[in-house]
């Protein structure tokens, strides 16, 4: 799937691509298989789309799959129009986003999953690398979060150590 970066960019500023949300509960419940199903149905009709998977936590976790001319958010339409202006017309891509505040300090990670093409013709390895992609990041963000909850305690402690001195 090709597409100019005129053309892209008149799908993003028209918001004429697919988005499709997908929940879950808790991190237990999580389940890529709607979501895959999605991607395969909207990659094979070459269609522009982001598709999210939302975790419904106390800070939510979204990971989002999204077909894209570059690795920004297609809702950062305004820095993308600035760099694809113009563009010939190149191969779209299928990237993962995971945004959530411990997951980098922008708090958001894209990482290129593959081409529409590629996953078109192989789309249960670029599924597999998709949900290891996921489970990493989920890891990191547990990590960070226990991290984060072992900085509190120990700075409550040395809190409550000067004061009691």
């Amino acid at each position: 799937m090709d597409m100019t970066g005129n053309d892209f960019i008149e799908i993003l500023t028209n918001e004429t691509y697919k988005t499709k949300t997908f929940e879950a509960a808790d991190q237990a419940t999580i389940n890529l298989d709607e979501l895959f199903t999605d991607v395969e149905k909207e990659a094979a009709a070459s269609e522009v789309f982001s598709d999210a998977l939302v975790i419904n936590e106390e800070e939510p976790i979204i990971f989002r799959i999204e077909a894209s001319l570059i690795n920004l958010p297609l809702r950062y339409t305004n820095a993308i129009r600035k760099i694809v202006v113009n563009d010939e017309a190149k191969e779209m891509s299928l990237y993962m986003i995971v945004e959530h505040p411990l997951v980098t300090k922008s708090h958001l990670l894209i990482k290129k999953a593959s081409s529409v093409q590629s996953f078109l013709d192989d789309p249960t390895s670029v599924e597999e690398k998709i949900t290891s992609f996921f489970n990493e990041q989920l890891a990191q963000i547990n990590a960070n979060k226990i991290a984060a909850a072992e900085e509190e305690r120990a700075a409550a402690e040395q809190a409550a150590t000067t004061e009691n001195q």
